[in-house]
């Protein structure tokens, strides 16, 4: 009788055992997920894209001598090109909020000019009283902002920004009274002044960015600049002594559309 259940425990150890290995064999091993992609670290990269300044503001015509003024409302608007480079730093915390800080440097070549009479704004050319005229050119935008944003599926960013701006307005200013002089003032007479000043302001916008391949990140953003007054003139002596003066008194804005590519030193 022992040998019987003795036989039968063999058998069934033989039986079960391929099957056991047969089990054990097709259980997949275990592979840990790859970690999150982090945001956090320093960046640098370059952007192109293109930018409109608007203007608007009252030029006038002054002359000493009758004491009078003769100002007129003046609206521009001009196109360009705009690129150039930016770096900045982001922090990521509660996985998916992000803060930073950016600095960017610009060149752009947008530029407006217009013309008018002295005495009667709406006259372009000198028909007598004298003609003035104005040409403008944006050198260069600078920013540096905050950043806030949310990050959705680890790989994209929207954010929105804000902080302080500067930039360069060159202009010149030109009085030409050549046909009968300017104003009432008899005397043929011309002038031309040039001026650059660097100007401050406040930007704000958002944008969007990309994680597209390891450390490289792409962007589109668009910013709002707004450099407050500016202020050109020229002045001619005129009749008696009298002063003769043309100024253009405008409030310089700009919107930049820029497209951009970041690559960022460290990630997780």
């Amino acid at each position: 009788m022992n040998k019987v259940a003795l036989s039968i425990l063999g058998l069934a150890a033989l039986i079960a055992t391929p099957a056991f290995a047969a089990d054990m064999a097709v259980k997949a091993p275990v592979v840990a997920a790859p970690p999150a992609l982090s945001w956090t670290g320093f960046y640098i990269g370059g952007n192109i894209g293109g930018v409109i300044n608007s203007n608007s503001g009252t030029s006038n015509f002054t002359d000493t001598l009758p004491g009078r003024a003769f100002p007129a409302a003046n609206r521009n608007n001009a196109t360009g090109f705009l690129g150039g480079v930016q770096a900045g730093y982001n922090w990521q915390f509660a996985q998916r909020w992000l803060v930073g800080i950016e600095a960017d440097g610009d060149y752009t070549d947008a530029k407006y000019g217009f013309c008018r009479g002295t005495i009667v704004p709406g006259v372009c050319g000198d028909t007598g009283f004298g003609t003035d005229s104005l040409s403008s050119k944006t050198a260069w935008l600078s920013t540096v902002r905050g950043r806030f944003g949310a990050i959705a599926m680890d790989k994209f960013l929207i954010y929105v920004t804000g902080g302080a701006a500067w930039g360069r307005i060159d202009t010149t200013a030109t009085q030409s009274c050549l046909v009968g002089g300017c104003g009432v003032s008899p005397l043929a007479t011309a002038g031309t002044s040039s001026s650059s000043v660097t100007r401050s302001g406040w930007v704000a916008g958002l944008g969007g960015e990309w994680n597209i391949d390891g450390n490289w990140f792409a962007r589109a953003e668009w910013l709002h600049v707004d450099l407050g007054n500016v202020t050109s003139s020229v002045s001619t002596a005129g009749f008696r002594g009298s002063a003769q003066t043309f100024s253009w008194s405008r409030g310089e804005r700009f919107d930049q559309i820029r497209f951009g590519l970041d690559y960022r030193f460290w990630h997780g």
